[in-house]
């Protein structure tokens, strides 16, 4: 006799070996897709800029596009929608215009409201998109046509700064966007399409290729909406974060050790930005429009201090500065912060206080290209500084002499830059900008993915790099000891050589390790997006030992790391461990000061204001691309229509059984009963 706990033992076990059949399946069901780099949100006091999924991600059936005649086929005949668009960067004909990803695209694909998310398929390799003539003629930059033109102190000119700009950056788009750049996924992902989305008509006959596509972002509004949030849930007993405020460290080394006294206009400031940034994750090459501008500085320092030793350097008032700016892509960040520090008397430490006032010449360097040419602007043209003007005679003669073109820009507005903070503090100060480019940017990438080894003609430029980088330690020196240099030392190309392959193709590098080893390094170019202002990048840090090995003194006497960093330098130096080739305890005088804007250290700042820079970075918790077959619609009618049959079979089974539940119970009791 069949007993009820026969039967839910056999009910349950049959449950436990659905449900783990049941697992067994959903992991078959989907193929996870290799994606660290999706487009994010960011936001700032007024608006929010980037992308997001909904909750648990965007659904789509996948549709590849190579050309504009796929992407009309979807707004027009596509009825497999929601869709997920695969785009290649060739995404138009050979004879069409190549926007690689353009607005008007985008627009597009969003105004048609079929679209729930993007996948760029980065295949064929970078080096086959920068080849392509109609994309190298064209450019492609996802900024503005005039980067941070709400920051600075001159607007817009009628030829804009960044020519080939497409505001992409600065939109809100209402569907996710991923980047992949794994051959293997990309394969998998156009065979699935082509095995089971094609012919596409007769997508609804038949099982579709589909993606989901996850990268939800906490906030949402812009900075002010998002931070109130994050303080009314630290009232909660599990608070939520939305976003971050941007930030990092500004680094900073000079050739000798700063002191509280300073003579007025005694300090040369040779500066540079240290950030770059792109629409995704992890993907900020920023090959020209950062990295060569850095090398150039870094270059410059590391001969200043062999034309100039610290014994010779302290006969002289006068000192020079090396600064790298960090955030300036984010309405001037770093170099806003340093400047609200100079009138807070905080600035590089609540002892010395350096202002604006113990500038005498301020130097930035800025996109420099691999052309033998250099264009400068200043901000007072008919009314420079005499620092300025004997700075730029010695600069030009020595450039000439090897061959450049050295001019001054007609140009009335001068371009993104950190010198706009300073002239917002004094419209007089007596800064120059050294750049790359006459009145726009030559560089076609700017703020894009494709911003990397293969956009600053990477043979050419080390000697290019090493001439400048020359002439302007030259120009230094002779702003130091007024005098000029006799000597034989120049910028070495090959060393500019290791330093590019430092900042543009791997940390990894060799001039690195001589800093970190047996540290590992990763790999990958570095990415110069600043980040959030609870981590310091590992850019930054290798930046300021770089800038620690130049001229620094040994100190014999501190033979561990741990009591290297407790030891007690003198005023302007701290002490510093460098691994590798050096393996030991130096006095420097290379540092950090927060690259964090004033607005969010000042109390109720209002966020509304264009003051100061307000960029937060919203908080996510996942992000995933799962691929999978999305049944045909007849065949979700027909499981649909089985459902109900097994559903209503079983309700009459279960009806059957209880109208008997009387006798098959009684029967069961009586039994037991007489057993007894």
């Amino acid at each position: 006799m069949i007993t009820v706990r026969h039967v839910l033992f056999v009910y349950l076990h049959c449950a436990i070996y659905t449900l783990i059949n049941c697992l067994s399946v959903k992991d078959q069901m989907y193929e996870n897709i290799i994606a660290n780099n999706p487009c994010f949100l960011r936001l700032n006091g007024t608006n929010q800029f980037g992308c997001t999924s909904s909750r648990f991600g965007n659904v789509g059936t996948l549709h590849l596009v190579t050309n504009s005649t796929d992407l009309d086929w979807l707004f027009n005949e596509g009825q497999a929608d929601p869709y997920t668009v695969a785009l290649t960067p060739k995404m138009f004909n050979s004879n069409e215009e190549n926007l690689f990803i353009s607005r008007e695209v985008l627009q597009d694909i969003e105004l048609s409201t079929k679209v729930n998310g993007i996948m760029l398929l980065m295949n064929g390799t970078e080096e086959e998109v920068i080849n392509n003539d109609n994309l190298q003629n064209n450019g492609f930059s996802p900024e503005d046509t005039c980067p941070n033109r709400y920051s600075g102190v001159s607007s817009c000119p009628m030829k804009p700064w960044n020519p080939y700009g497409t505001d992409i950056l600065l939109k809100s788009w209402s569907f996710p966007i991923f980047v992949v750049y794994d051959q293997d996924t990309i394969k998998n992902v156009v065979d699935c399409f082509k095995n089971h989305n094609l012919p596409l008509n007769k997508q609804n006959d038949q099982s579709l290729c589909a993606l989901e596509l996850k990268s939800h972002m906490y906030a949402a509004v812009d900075s002010k909406t998002c931070l109130r949030r994050t303080m009314m849930s630290y009232q909660n007993i599990r608070p939520i974060k939305f976003c971050d405020p941007l930030g990092d460290k500004n680094v900073y080394w000079s050739l000798k050790e700063l002191r509280p006294n300073t003579p007025n206009q005694s300090i040369a400031i040779v500066a540079a930005r240290l950030d770059a940034t792109s629409m995704f994750q992890d993907l900020a090459p920023g090959a020209l429009s950062t990295a060569t501008s850095i090398v150039t500085l870094m270059t410059t320092a590391n001969l200043i201090s062999e034309m100039l030793s610290y014994n010779d350097a302290s006969n002289f008032s006068r000192n020079v500065m090396f600064i790298l700016f960090n955030g300036e892509a984010y309405d001037y960040i770093g170099s806003s912060r340093v400047v609200y520090d100079m009138l807070d008397g905080n600035f590089p430490n609540d002892l010395i206080k350096l202002n604006n006032s113990h500038v005498g010449m301020y130097v930035e360097l800025s996109q420099i290209h691999y052309d033998k040419e250099v264009v400068f602007y200043r901000p007072m043209k008919h009314n420079a500084s005499d620092n300025i003007n004997n700075f730029m005679n010695a600069f030009n003669k020595s450039l000439s002499d090897d061959g450049f073109s050295v001019t001054e820009s007609e140009s009335t507005s001068i371009p993104p830059s950190s010198l706009h903070s300073f002239l917002k503090l004094d419209p007089k100060f007596p800064g120059i900008i050294l750049t790359g480019f006459k009145d726009q940017f030559k560089n076609k990438f700017y703020h894009s993915i494709l911003d990397d080894a293969e956009n600053i003609q990477y043979n050419n430029i080390s000697k290019t790099i090493a001439s400048i980088s020359t002439s302007l330690s030259y120009s230094l020196y002779k702003f130091i000891t007024n005098s000029n240099y006799n000597g034989l030392k120049q910028a070495n190309s090959s060393y500019v050589t290791k330093l590019l392959d430092c900042y543009v193709k791997s940390m990894n590098c060799e001039v690195f390790q001589s800093l970190t080893s047996p540290l590992h390094l990763p790999e990958n170019p570095p990415n110069y997006y600043i980040s959030i202002d609870m981590i310091t990048n590992t850019l930054t840090s290798l930046s300021r030992l770089l800038f620690a090995s130049f001229g620094s003194k040994i100190i014999n006497k501190v033979q561990s790391e741990e009591k290297c960093l407790n030891y007690r330098t003198k005023q302007g130096f701290v002490p510093i461990w460098l691994r590798g080739n050096y393996n030991a305890c130096y006095s420097t005088t290379s540092n950090v000061t927060d690259a964090v804007s004033p607005a969010f250290i000042i109390p109720d700042y209002d966020l509304s204001s264009s003051e100061y820079s307000t960029w937060t970075e919203s908080v996510w918790h996942e992000v995933q691309i799962r691929m999978f077959l999305r049944q045909s619609l007849k065949l979700q009618i027909v499981i649909f229509v089985l459902g109900i049959l097994v559903f209503l079979f079983s309700l009459i089974i279960v009806k059957k059984m209880y109208d008997q539940s009387g006798i098959n119970f009684n029967n069961q009791e009586v039994n037991s009963v007489t057993n007894f």
